[in-house]
């Protein structure tokens, strides 16, 4: 068993013993084997785990609509940082694809992503507010902000005060509230609600004086319900910030160093950098 042939001599001096003394002497051999056999099962479950962690593990993805970056088409996701989140999955040795990740509300998802471990949700924007909320994989793109109204209107709008007369739409849980309070809007002024559509379609009626959210999804959005983009204008900045992979904070480190490294691979391709931007500001 051992190299410089310790058990052997064992077993040899035993038998050269008094029957006595030999018995005493085989319990001794017997501890001995005890402990080499102890210290070689004492590896066997680093070698397991490690086996283990070579698998990267199916995550509960979730996402939200949020045309043209994720949105639904005749029943399929698409968008452009769907497939930039598929391509890291591909390179992190996941399996999961397209039919894998989960559409919902904003405001159940982000319930779900801070209360399930191995669940991701993108794209969340990374604000001080959330930060200890998660950990972070990103950046997937810089997102600007606005509160956008009517052009016939004429809005004036100089600083945050300006803003505290008007009826402002936001999704709940959603960095348009967050952005909203941060302004000091004061809450009665708030419309929340579930979706972004719904704020559009109350906006074009009328019933509330702005939207906050970026122009390219607002174009987009305005469209969808018939309405002319071109009738609007972005008044005030509410926000520059950059939107990441949120992951729920039980979710074991290894997943997210991985998911890390697979990220930096596929930015690293070049394919993305319309959306992401230089390599050297990815960050977790």
């Amino acid at each position: 068993m051992y190299p410089d042939g310790r058990l052997e001599r064992v077993i040899v001096t035993i038998a050269e013993r008094p029957k006595g003394r030999a018995n005493a002497f085989l319990n001794q051999a017997a501890s001995v084997v005890a402990v080499w056999c102890g210290l070689v099962l004492v590896q066997l479950p680093f070698t397991s785990t490690t086996q283990a962690e070579d698998l990267f593990p199916n995550l509960n993805i979730v996402t939200e609509e949020w045309a043209p970056y994720q949105y639904t088409e005749n029943g399929q996701l698409k968008g452009s940082t769907v497939d930039f989140l598929l391509a890291i999955l591909k390179a992190a040795g996941s399996k999961q694809g397209r039919e894998d990740v989960q559409v919902l509300p904003w405001a159940r998802a982000y319930l779900r992503v801070q209360n399930e471990p191995n669940t991701v949700l993108f794209s969340t924007t990374r604000t001080p507010e959330r930060e200890n909320l998660f950990k972070w994989v990103g950046p997937i793109l810089k997102n600007s902000t606005y509160f956008i109204g009517k052009k016939s209107r004429n809005y004036k709008i100089q600083t945050s005060k300006d803003l505290h007369k008007y009826q402002i739409g936001v999704i709940i849980d959603d960095a348009s509230e967050l952005f909203a309070k941060r302004h000091a809007v004061p809450q009665k002024h708030l419309t929340r609600n579930s979706r972004a559509d719904i704020n559009m379609k109350m906006l074009e009626a009328g019933r509330i004086d702005f939207v906050v959210t970026g122009w390219t999804a607002f174009e987009l959005e305005a469209r969808n319900i018939g309405a002319d983009p071109s009738n609007y204008e972005r008044v005030f900045l509410a926000d520059s910030s950059h939107v990441s992979f949120a992951f729920n904070r039980n979710t074991a480190d290894w997943i997210i160093d991985r998911f890390f490294v697979a990220y930096q691979t596929v930015r690293k391709t070049g394919k993305f950098d319309y959306l992401t931007g230089p390599i050297d500001s990815g960050t977790n």
